[in-house]
């Protein structure tokens, strides 16, 4: 991770730049909870129409920005890791030119070359960079539904357990993908059927245990994100210290 730090903050503006558009993404990626939140509790206690529509065009146009966010976060990244790491990869043709190797050590660079093309996607960089929003996922849920908060903490530690452990209990990555599934949908059964005995008792609304499911789910599903993340910055740091090893 520090080598990720390091490595965006090469360039200040961009990384500041960056770090600006994953916080407008964090606060635009909450507007489907409160959006429901509002409705059920407020809408349909007025029945106002106007009120109704105003909220929806809010919401979408909120998403509208996240989605605008997420695109403009995506080209940075891209541009900034192409200038970073294409003279890395070129330097590397080039010393295999004038470098004399074995047919296994060609086989273990072109690997090595493919896993850092590989982890240099956008998508990789914006996990991690989205990750503190998630954690504020779970401070929110904190505030409005302390149960909830509880049950997606652990089904957060169990995703990141899965990921960490994958290797060792032998799980594919199709098996890892539909435990990801499983653990989501369980997590729903679980909120909602906690918050109805809270509702049932008058201790919680359900425009709040709706909104809290949202919430839950987009934390349980953004660790799992990052987790992938983690694993695919290891992979390039293992791989550049093999390359950087061969070039000396």
């Amino acid at each position: 991770m520090t080598s990720l730090i390091r490595h965006l903050f090469r360039d200040k503006t961009v990384a500041a730049m960056l770090l600006i558009s994953s916080f407008f993404i964090g606060l635009c990626a909450l507007a489907p909870s409160f959006f429901v939140i509002i409705v059920l509790n407020k809408f349909l206690a007025s029945g106002v129409t106007s009120t109704l529509v105003c909220l929806a065009l809010g919401a979408v146009l909120l998403l509208a920005f996240e989605l605008a966010f997420r695109q403009n976060r995506s080209t940075m990244i891209k541009e900034f890791n192409q200038r970073v790491f294409d003279p890395f990869i070129k330097m590397l043709k080039d010393r295999l030119v004038i470098k004399q190797i074995t047919g296994e050590q060609f086989k273990k660079v072109q690997q090595n070359a493919s896993i850092i093309k590989a982890t240099t996607a956008p998508g990789i960089t914006g996990w991690i960079l989205d990750w503190p929003f998630v954690l504020m996922f779970a401070v929110i849920l904190l505030l409005i539904n302390w149960t909830a908060a509880v049950i997606t903490v652990l089904f957060m530690m169990a995703t990141l357990a899965v990921n960490y452990y994958r290797t060792n209990l032998n799980i594919t990555q199709d098996s890892q993908a539909n435990i990801e599934i499983f653990l989501v949908g369980l997590l729903t059964i679980v909120i909602i059927s906690v918050g109805s005995l809270q509702v049932m008792a008058g201790n919680l609304d359900i425009g709040l245990l709706i909104g809290s499911n949202i919430l839950a789910a987009r934390a349980v599903q953004g660790t799992s994100k990052y987790a992938k993340a983690v694993g695919a910055i290891k992979q390039r740091e293992q791989a550049m210290r093999e390359i950087n090893e061969f070039i000396k």
